[in-house]
């Protein structure tokens, strides 16, 4: 492309109306030049309505240059112009087709016959580059002349001459008055000399950035080196501070947005599409598993007012499984702290919190994650620990163990019916964790319960059994439990259940069981060995009794003829006479 020096102002031009076909011809290409580029901002390069939009254009250009010829268009700061007829006047700052030519120095462009698809296209590329917001370092005219736009000649300003100017106007406008300068005087005026006997205010010979620093000068060379070294850590600082703020959520910003606003004195109106806008930020905020950002939503609804009932479905919302499932795959990846901001937005929910929490309870796979939930869904049902009997029936039986083992948290007799019933479920792990919560319960009303699973028990809940029973001495317990050691299969129990059917008779037994104990001590073969073991421990049982007649039943057999009684009861007494 050359460059083409401006027209001589003599030149000939013909003159034209929007009536004119030509000129109507060309005011249609060039808006129609106008809305390609405005298409062209708006969507990407690739979009189909661009592609169409261009095609149409150059297709255009074809038609008008074999109808009617080539033609120029001349651009002026506001309007676009041909033959002196305005074709695109500028509507508004934005809508000025004509501004990035002429601020450019484009004055004219002229489109002959034979022009190239590629040519348009380059021309549309280069004002697109000018006018975006991400503009380079090249003009307009550098643009279009690395294009090689041979078809288009383009007039544009000289760099070295006035902007606007162009030839022979110097010329025409006759002697200037000169802008007064420092230092002229008037004649007869007699000029100021400074010491040296230099003219005061006068213009120093050679080039223009060449004056003379003043004498403070080490003061700016201090403040360079002051701002050296403060470089380095002011750029580091900023830095910092721009990745934080590019670190903070969208939904962050949203609703510190939201805090303030609320502060401004806001009419219901506006309260009512906050209303309306906060849900969904509440939404994206458990999403992200963001649980500080979604307590401060609840509290934001709150505080505007849930005239809709968005929190009543957002609850809802909440407990479907796929929700679950995504809540607990954050927690279960998250830090402590985080758990702690989640319980603390569940319990924003109440009574809905508690299922919401109970359901992520069984989910969640990480043990910390599970204690410390449980912990909370307690705490939250302490007054009312009826709210978790639905779960009791839940079909997967860890998450009746878990229930279960809140319950034996709570504790008091109110968890007594709720327990009777894990006591019948069919997993034996989910009975044993009853067992255990029953000692949370009074003896008077968990000591019948117990009972009932002594018949026909696994070895693990029997010993357990008689362990929550072994807490305080009773009678009729002891009694019971006494029958299980006279049985006479008893010998084919395990060890487990014999040290707890031991434990039990010593523990919660008295007088009215050494009778039987006496005659067990002493029964058995001379030369039997097997019963040796049975022997000793029913001496420790006479010995951890305590009474005098216990006592008394020792003593007895420390003098028995028999050797096995004799030394059973003579090590029973050691023990007993430490205890006492």
């Amino acid at each position: 492309m050359a460059h083409i020096a401006p027209q001589d102002p003599t030149a000939t031009t013909s003159r034209g109306n929007l009536h004119d076909a030509r000129i109507k011809a060309v005011y249609s290409w060039v808006n129609q030049l106008g809305r390609t580029l405005k298409t062209c901002r708006l969507y990407d390069s690739n979009n189909p309505t661009v592609v169409r939009f261009r095609d149409e254009l150059v297709a255009a250009l074809a038609k008008l240059l074999e109808e009617h010829g080539g033609f120029t268009v001349e651009f002026t700061a506001d309007d676009v112009v041909c033959e002196e007829v305005s074709l695109y006047p500028a509507r508004s700052r934005e809508d000025n087709l004509a501004l990035p030519f002429y601020r450019d120095g484009v004055r004219s462009i002229t489109f002959n016959v034979g022009v190239l698809p590629r040519e348009i296209d380059s021309l549309v590329e280069s004002v697109l580059q000018v006018t975006g917001q991400n503009i380079g370092q090249d003009d307009l005219v550098t643009l279009l002349w690395e294009a090689q736009l041979e078809h288009l000649e383009i007039d544009s300003v000289p760099s070295e001459g006035d902007f606007g100017g162009g030839p022979g106007e110097a010329d025409d406008a006759g002697e200037l008055v000169p802008w007064p300068q420092p230092g002229q005087v008037e004649d007869g005026e007699t000029p100021e000399l400074d010491a040296s006997g230099e003219e005061i205010g006068a213009k120093p010979e050679g080039r223009s950035d060449d004056w003379t620093v003043s004498d403070d000068s080490g003061e700016v060379e201090k403040g360079f080196a002051t701002l050296e070294t403060l470089a380095r850590h002011e750029v580091q600082r900023f830095a910092t501070q721009y990745e934080a703020e590019r670190n903070v959520a969208p939904v962050t910003t949203a609703l510190a947005i939201l805090r303030a606003a609320l502060t401004t004195g806001v009419v219901p109106e506006d309260r009512l599409e906050f209303g309306r806008f906060v849900p969904r930020l509440l939404r994206l905020s458990i999403g992200r598993g963001a649980w500080l950002e979604a307590r401060e939503a609840i509290s934001l609804m709150s505080e505007i007012g849930d005239e809709e009932g968005a929190r009543q479905n957002l609850s809802q919302e909440m407990l479907q499984p796929i929700s679950i499932s995504s809540v607990t795959e954050h927690l279960d990846q998250q830090e402590a702290n985080s758990l702690a901001e989640f319980i603390a937005f569940a319990r924003e929910f109440g009574d809905t919190g508690v299922d919401f929490l109970t359901l992520v309870l069984g989910e969640s796979q990480q043990r910390r994650n599970r204690r410390l939930i449980a912990e909370a869904i307690a705490d939250l049902c302490r007054a009312n620990p009826e709210r978790l009997a639905p779960y009791l029936s839940d079909r997967r039986w860890y998450v009746v163990r878990n229930i279960v083992h809140i319950l034996g948290w709570i504790g008091t007799d109110s968890i007594a019916g709720m327990l009777q019933v894990a006591l019948r479920h069919p997993e034996p792990r989910v009975r044993q964790e009853a067992v255990a919560a029953l000692g949370q319960v009074s003896a008077r009303v968990a000591r019948p319960m117990l009972l009932k699973l002594l018949d026909g028990t696994e070895a693990r809940t029997f010993c357990a059994v008689l362990h929550q029973l072994s807490v305080e001495k009773h009678a009729a317990t002891a009694k019971l439990v006494l029958g299980f050691m006279l049985e006479p299969t008893f010998e084919q129990r395990s060890p487990e259940e014999k040290r707890a059917i031991y434990t039990a008779i010593s523990s919660i037994g008295g007088d009215e069981v050494v009778g039987e104990l006496e005659a067990e001590l002493l029964k058995g073969n001379w030369f039997s060995r097997t019963q040796e073991g049975h022997r000793q421990a029913v001496a420790r049982c006479l010995a951890r009794i305590g009474t005098p007649l216990s006592k008394q039943v020792l003593e007895r057999g420390r003098t028995s003829k028999r050797g096995p009684v004799r030394q059973a009861c003579e090590m029973a007494l050691l023990g007993f006479n430490e205890r006492d």
